[in-house]
């Protein structure tokens, strides 16, 4: 029986992936999910698949006002923004600060995120530099981190590129991708409300761009040759709406759907993370 704590940075974009491996996994567990505004997303699909937990807030985990259980499997989980994804520099920063926070507390760490621009970012190095607790992140089957939310549910970097030349001209849409998507999207709306703003009728005419965010997301689109969502379909997330999800993502951007051939999407990433993880605690 495992025991021990874990703690895990989630960005909302990858907790389908948490979720399935959580789901797999039939050890009883005792989750902690930190409260913040972040952790709608991870709570309500918890409750979906039958998982209990509690909310507990950082500051008592801090203050060990709440004592973590280490004689059992106990996972805390620690939910970023979303947003953050457009903010590599304050992204890399939250992280290192909440896994140095943690080392108190847990046994081992696990980075459920992509680097999101951080070029370089090794997330379990920069720990191990430090003399931190072992940690791991998302990596392909070489050992190399995947770097952003596609590349871990295609399995990495090499795999990506042979992607791009194949399905070029492709917004690649995932589960998480299609339920996300207006999120997604508003962690650059200041920048393009300012784009937009400094736009005037004759310039929007003469471009070709319509009103309001999504006619601006349809111009760079075009500019950039996309023709087509390529739908990549990882069998997780949420199943009932993904068609749904999928469809008005579509209506936005204006982009037909194409279904991508078999063997592209690919969860090995997420079980060998959920698994090194597990490994960092005592059987």
């Amino acid at each position: 029986m495992t025991h021990g704590i874990l703690g895990l940075i989630v960005c909302p974009m990858v907790d389908d992936n948490l979720i399935y491996s959580l789901d797999k996994d039939t050890e009883d567990k005792k989750i902690i999910v930190v409260d913040n505004e972040n952790n709608t997303s991870i709570k309500n699909k918890l409750d979906h698949i039958g998982e209990r937990y509690e909310v507990v807030p950082w500051r008592d985990i801090l203050s060990r006002t709440y004592e973590l259980d280490r004689d059992s499997f106990t996972i805390v989980i620690y939910m970023i923004n979303l947003g953050l994804h457009s903010r590599p520099d304050e992204l890399k920063i939250k992280v290192e600060e909440i896994a140095e926070d943690m080392q108190p507390y847990v046994d081992g760490i696990g980075f459920y995120l992509g680097t999101c621009g951080n070029g370089g970012w090794d997330i379990p190095k920069w720990c191990e530099e430090k003399g931190y607790k072992p940690s791991a992140m998302f990596c392909d089957e070489n050992g190399c981190p995947c770097h952003d939310c596609v590349g871990i549910n295609i399995s990495g970097g090499p795999k990506y590129l042979e992607m791009q030349k194949k399905y070029t001209g492709h917004l690649y849409i995932f589960p998480a991708m299609a339920t996300n998507y207006d999120e997604f999207m508003e962690a650059d709306q200041a920048e393009s409300d300012a784009t937009e703003a400094s736009l005037t009728d004759e310039m929007r005419e003469v471009l070709g761009i319509e009103p309001g965010r999504d006619g601006y997301m349809r111009w760079l689109l075009n500019l950039g040759g996309y023709e087509y969502i390529l739908k990549l379909d990882t069998g997780i997330g949420d199943r009932e709406n993904f068609e749904k999800d999928l469809q008005r993502v579509s209506e936005k951007t204006r982009l037909k759907i194409k279904e991508a051939d078999e063997g592209w999407a690919d969860l090995r990433p997420t079980d060998a993370l959920y698994d090194k993880c597990k490994s960092f605690l005592s059987a």
